[in-house]
Parts: C-alpha cells; sequence; structure tokens
C-alpha cells in the first residue's frame, strides 16, 4: 500500500512537474514583487520626510529672508531720514558760514574804525592756531592776515611770535623763530590776505603761559611805519580770533 502511494505521487509529481514549478516560480516572482515593493515604499517615506525636512527649512529660509528684507528696508528708510537730515544740516551750515563771513567782515570793519590798536596800517590778525603734531613737543603754528581798508594795496612786512612761560621755576620768554625746525618765512607780502605758517620745538623744562604776537610794517614809500601786539592764552588748538 505504503509503495502504490509513492509510485502514484512520482505519477502525479511527473505529471504536474512543470505545474509545481511554475507555481513556485510564481511564488517567488511574488515575494520578489512584494519585497520591492516595500522597499519602494519605505524609501518612498524617507523621500517624503526628506521633502518636509527641506520645506521645513524653506520655510524657515523664506521667514529669516522675510525678516532680513523688512530690516533692510528699516535701514533704507532709516539712511533716507539721515540723508535728507545731513543735506540740511550742510545747508543750515553754509548759511552760518555765508552770516559769519559777513559778521566777520563787519566786525573787521568796526575794528578798523572803533580799535584801530588791533591794526597795522591797514593789516589785521583774522585768525592764530597753534597745534600739536605727531612729534612729542613739537607743535605748528598759522597766522592769517588780512587787509582792513577799502583801497588794497600790497602791505609788506613781517610778524614777530614769542612765547612767555616758566623754566626752571623763573619767568622765561623766547622768540619762535629760535625754536623753528626749519627756515620759516615770517615776512609777508599781499593784497588780500596771507597765511603763515611753521613749526616749532619746545624748550626743554618750560611751560608756556602766553603767545605775543607781533605785526610790523617797516615805513617804505607808500606806506608808513606801523606795528601792533597781540597777546594770546597758551591754548593749542584753540583758534584764536580777533
Amino acid at each position: 500500500m505504503k509503495k502504490q502511494v509513492v509510485k502514484n505521487f512520482g505519477i502525479i509529481w511527473a505529471v504536474n512537474k512543470k505545474f509545481f514549478a511554475s507555481l513556485l516560480g510564481l511564488s517567488l516572482l511574488i515575494s520578489a514583487m512584494l519585497i520591492g515593493v516595500l522597499v519602494a515604499y519605505k524609501l518612498l517615506q524617507t523621500d517624503i520626510k526628506q521633502v518636509e525636512a527641506l520645506n521645513q527649512t524653506i520655510d524657515e529660509k523664506n521667514q529669516a529672508l522675510f525678516q532680513t528684507e523688512q530690516k533692510l528696508n528699516f535701514i533704507r528708510v532709516e539712511l533716507e531720514v539721515n540723508n535728507m537730515s545731513l543735506q540740511k544740516l550742510q545747508t543750515e551750515l553754509k548759511q552760518v558760514q555765508q552770516e559769519n563771513t559777513k559778521l566777520k567782515e563787519t566786525l573787521t570793519f568796526y575794528q578798523s574804525v572803533m580799535a584801530p590798536e588791533l591794526t597795522a596800517d591797514g593789516v589785521m590778525v583774522d585768525e592764530l592756531l597753534i597745534e600739536p603734531t605727531l612729534i612729542d613737543n613739537q607743535f605748528r603754528y598759522k597766522v592769517i592776515l588780512v587787509q582792513t581798508s577799502k583801497q588794497k594795496r600790497f602791505a609788506k612786512g613781517y610778524i614777530s611770535l614769542t612765547l612767555f612761560g616758566i623754566q626752571n621755576g623763573k619767568n622765561f620768554s623766547i622768540d619762535m623763530k629760535k625754536l623753528a625746525i626749519a627756515d620759516s618765512d615770517t615776512s609777508f607780502s599781499f593784497r588780500y590776505f596771507q597765511i603763515l605758517e611753521g613749526e616749532f620745538v619746545l624748550p626743554e623744562r618750560f611751560t608756556p603761559e602766553r603767545v605775543n604776537l607781533a605785526v610790523v610794517l617797516p615805513q617804505r614809500r607808500g606806506q608808513s611805519y606801523s606795528r601792533t601786539e597781540l597777546d594770546y592764552t597758551w591754548s593749542p588748538q584753540v583758534v584764536h580770533r580777533e
């Protein structure tokens, strides 16, 4: 009986061998397809997560860009306001400078009439400036001379600067020309105005207290002798005006 069953199974297998082989192949194919679908699904899920992460990053970048654009617009508005304020200040400064020039002209005229001792035959000191250089104990001076007379003629003469102060506990004075670093031309010859400049070094252990400026016009043809002296407190970087 057992042999008969085995024989029958062999006959069935022989007859349906191709069918079983096909069925096995189909099962393997379906399994492979299922595995492929599962892998594809997992990859798709991964891609979806990556896309979501990218979208979130893009949203964050867009938000940051929006905030940056807002700040930029605010800065642009602020710059425009500042430019308008700067232009307004420049206009006001120009007006003040023009008014100051007119006032100086008026002041010069009245000084020449009411205080002739401040001028030397029509020549007036408009400005004296003493300022430090980058070298210790070394200074630079600038003197601006102007003509006050209506009939402008060449004014010729020279200036003299003298320092007064304390050295070694005693009063001390010295001609600034002796302290000059290089030969400074202190003579002038001009019709309207002239600027005289030079540099000097203070003596050791000397504390300056004041500066005396003398403007001298020697007698010559068409010009009488005249001399005026002005005293200024020693205060570097302060513009002295008469």
